[in-house]
């Protein structure tokens, strides 16, 4: 599995944030929520809800922390999420996870599982004792109900205002997406990722996509296709 570095910033911030994926602010006060100038200079920004009512399903992630959202409000967010993504109610949405510090997981999981939602969300686990490697391992080998796709393992410091995460690359890539018109069509990858992720984002077979591609692949080439790893801006073909 590819790990991607994700930079995080309150509105106040964005100007001081580095190049590459980012994740923002969608609710909070005017100098945390994300501006449209700010989302249209981050289009691929990762969405984040994190005001106490959990009122933004469209979000990818729901922040749980002191201040933010609480464990009770979660398995609520996460329903009307999931059917906003399976709706796609804003394109471009990503499978809902929750924020939450490395401390609050039990308790959050076990609120969740009260609230009848046993499985399914992802995990954003801030854990800043951790080194970006450590923080890497964990992404690459979750699994489980509530799997972990990011780890915030930096948080903001005076001349750094913003916080550094970890995460998956095949859950960032993972976007809700209106129904193909007739292919093929040519498309872009948006972030390091691999032929299966595509396969899975798309609704379709690694076979198919290879189909698009070339012919009489054995088995074990196709296999070793699925899993290499493309730079983001590498083209490929679907039909739907």
């Amino acid at each position: 599995m590819a790990v991607v570095l994700v930079h995080d910033a309150i509105h106040a911030n964005v100007s001081s944030l580095p190049a590459g994926q980012t994740a923002g602010y969608t609710t909070g006060s005017s100098i945390i929520k994300w501006t449209d100038a700010d989302w249209k200079a981050h289009p691929a920004a990762v969405r984040i809800d994190q005001d106490f009512a959990a009122s933004d399903p469209s979000a990818d992630v729901l922040d749980v922390e002191r201040g933010a959202a609480t464990n009770g409000e979660a398995a609520r967010w996460y329903r009307q999420a999931l059917a906003d993504f399976s709706k796609v109610v804003r394109p471009g949405q990503r499978h809902p996870a929750i924020y939450t510090s490395a401390a609050n997981v039990s308790a959050l999981v076990n609120a969740l599982i009260a609230d009848g939602v046993k499985s399914g969300p992802g995990l954003w686990v801030a854990n800043w004792n951790l080194t970006s490697g450590q923080a890497a391992a964990e992404v690459v080998a979750a699994a489980g109900p509530f799997p972990i796709i990011g780890v915030q393992f930096s948080d903001g410091s005076p001349g750094r205002p913003f916080d550094t995460s970890v995460f998956s690359g095949s859950w960032l890539a993972n976007r809700a997406h209106k129904p193909d018109p007739a292919g093929p069509v040519l498309r872009h990858t948006s972030a390091v990722t691999s032929l299966a992720a595509i396969a899975q984002l798309r609704n379709t077979t690694v076979d198919h996509l290879i189909s698009l591609l070339l012919a009489n692949l054995s088995p074990a080439d196709k296999e070793l296709i699925a899993r290499l790893q493309l730079p983001a801006g590498f083209p490929y073909y679907t039909s739907h």
